[in-house]
């Protein structure tokens, strides 16, 4: 265990009591920073609803941060100025690189004390150990999951017939898929067979998918070296060029394939369960659409990184840190969680939700919104890299991959690449 991350276990027993100590009756006001602005559609209203029935408790928002990394390097800049918020929802990716940030400066606060007070039925009630797990760093529970996401597809299905297929048994693998997609792009009505954004996601979460389906991994246990410098790094980047090279794949970021899709311009898109609700009102009835699940490489049993973030108390002040608790207890409890799923499409993190008084009739109604969480079998964690030089090195990845979608560099020197330049980096920074 982390050194710094070891003291919390004593410490945070003792913040615990300190916390449940503090005057609830004092107003309290709570600073909480999200990345993605977008994300203020379910955010805000979450917020709302908290306030309402917590009148003592007022809720301010930050100004959302444009993605995961920008956030965390907002958390550990204001750690520095001591002006950090209360509370951060940090991406899995970033997690450990904050998380050890923050222990090594005293700053980390372990929700591991503050659940424990709560009871172990209340504890089971709410959470599966495969959930808490991904707010976990060293063994000490850093955050409580508030977002979770698989990669899937979307497939207009009107695009599909018309190019031959079968809206009732869509593609299983990548093979079929890259198929589908080139038919489509043949059909002469000005559609696009497919967009995966693999090379410019914000983030290295596609990238990692394709690692994780021919059972790699990212980042070596000796946290000195890359894990995909090996026969599943080479056939990760093969499909990623196989996909844009085979099917003449537009280079388009994630939101114009979005715009795309919903305008009935493009046949398939690879992208998060996160974008459902988006799909169902840009759709709406001008075609139907389905989700499935995402495609198989062939080599089981494979596995998909989770995306999302989790809800870290940063405040240390006795009361803000009880208001803080009753808020993050609020927006991953299944209240909270019913907000957050229907103004995305994210999976729940919460136990209850699933319950008919959530969103189980809501479930039973929709079966686009259910199939990332048919994924949870081949879940695993987003992995992050050791030090803080995570930003930097998607960057020089992105680079690379793009060169080899293009068939501008070979798989191979663009594997060499990644590997010479992600380790370069990881060693300087850790």
């Amino acid at each position: 265990m982390h050194a710094a991350l070891k003291r919390l276990l004593t410490a945070g027993a003792v913040l615990a009591m300190a916390t449940s100590a503090a005057a609830a009756a004092e107003p309290v006001t709570l600073e909480v920073l999200h990345c993605w602005p977008s994300h203020s559609r379910f955010h805000e209203p979450i917020a709302a609803e908290f306030m309402k029935a917590n009148p003592d408790i007022t809720i301010v928002y930050r100004q959302p941060c444009t993605s995961y990394q920008e956030g965390a390097q907002s958390v550990m800049r204001d750690e520095a100025t001591g002006q950090m918020p209360d509370v951060v929802y940090t991406g899995y990716n970033m997690l450990s690189e904050v998380a050890r940030h923050l222990a090594a400066k005293d700053e980390l606060v372990d929700l591991g004390p503050l659940m424990a007070a709560e009871g172990a039925d209340w504890v089971k009630q709410n959470y599966a150990d495969r959930t808490l797990a991904l707010g976990q760093v060293d063994g000490v529970q850093v955050g409580l999951p508030f977002n979770a996401s698989t990669p899937i597809a979307y497939y207009n299905l009107d695009l599909v017939a018309k190019a031959g297929g079968d809206p009732d048994k869509l593609p299983a693998t990548w093979d079929e898929v890259i198929d589908l997609a080139r038919r489509i792009g043949e059909t002469g009505d000005g559609a696009d067979g497919i967009s995966f954004a693999i090379n410019s996601w914000d983030a290295d979460w596609l990238w990692q998918a394709m690692v994780f389906q021919e059972n790699g991994r990212i980042v070596a246990p000796d946290g000195k070296h890359v894990a995909f410098g090996d026969a599943t790094g080479r056939a990760a980047l093969d499909l990623s060029r196989r996909i844009a090279v085979e099917t003449k794949m537009p280079f388009l970021d994630p939101d114009q394939s979005i715009q795309q899709f919903t305008a009935g311009k493009l046949g398939m898109f690879i992208g998060s369960t996160a974008e459902v609700r988006t799909m169902d009102q840009g759709v709406g009835d001008k075609f139907t659409f389905a989700t499935g699940p995402y495609p198989s490489s062939g080599k089981e049993p494979g596995g998909l990184p989770i995306g999302g973030n989790a809800a870290m108390i940063l405040t240390k002040d006795p009361a803000k840190q009880a208001a803080a608790w009753r808020w993050v207890k609020f927006v991953t409890g299944p209240e909270g969680q019913k907000i957050a799923v229907l103004g995305s499409g994210y999976m729940p993190t919460n136990l209850r939700t699933a319950e008919p008084a959530y969103l189980g009739d809501f479930y039973a109604e929709h079966p686009n919104w259910t199939t990332s969480m048919k994924q949870w079998n081949k879940a695993l964690p987003w992995e992050g890299y050791p030090g803080n030089a995570g930003t930097k090195i998607w960057e020089e990845q992105m680079d690379v991959l793009t060169a080899v979608m293009r068939d501008q560099m070979s798989v191979d020197d663009g594997l060499k690449a990644m590997v010479e330049k992600t380790e370069a980096l990881m060693n300087a920074s850790n």
